[in-house]
């Protein structure tokens, strides 16, 4: 019996010992991220959609930035957006041409999290 306690205490400093050894430590923040209206276009020559939203956090930063498109499939997809060199807050990613509508969620370094409105994906040109 005092082996399989010893054994459970041992196990459970090890689970533990990474939780909160972090070296910085981030303000509290409550607040999400802000998000603006994504900007959706296709390209005509390539019928690539192109998302970009200016998102950021005046707490902890914004961690991460995903489109979640919609299209074939009932469940969306998520694409990682990327920084836009040289701008600050803003940032782009090229979805799926078969994405119909989408959203954007940001979340920041404190694990909050935002979810923009829903944006309709304006469709293919006809070719000519």
């Amino acid at each position: 019996m005092k082996r399989t306690i010893a054994a459970l205490g041992v196990l459970a400093g090890l689970l533990l010992a990474g939780c909160g050894g972090g070296t910085e430590k981030l303000p509290f923040d409550p607040t999400p991220p802000v998000i603006g209206t994504p900007s959706v276009t296709r390209e005509a020559g390539t019928n690539r959609v192109l998302v970009q939203v200016q998102a950021y956090d005046v707490g902890t930063g914004v961690a991460s930035v995903v489109v979640l498109a919609v299209g074939l499939e009932p469940e969306p997809t998520p694409v990682a957006m990327q920084p836009v060199p040289g701008q600050t807050e803003q940032y782009r990613a090229v979805v799926p041409s078969s994405t119909v509508r989408l959203q954007v969620r940001a979340v920041d370094r404190s694990g909050n999290a935002a979810l923009s409105g829903e944006v309709r994906v304006p469709p293919p040109a006809p070719p000519f």
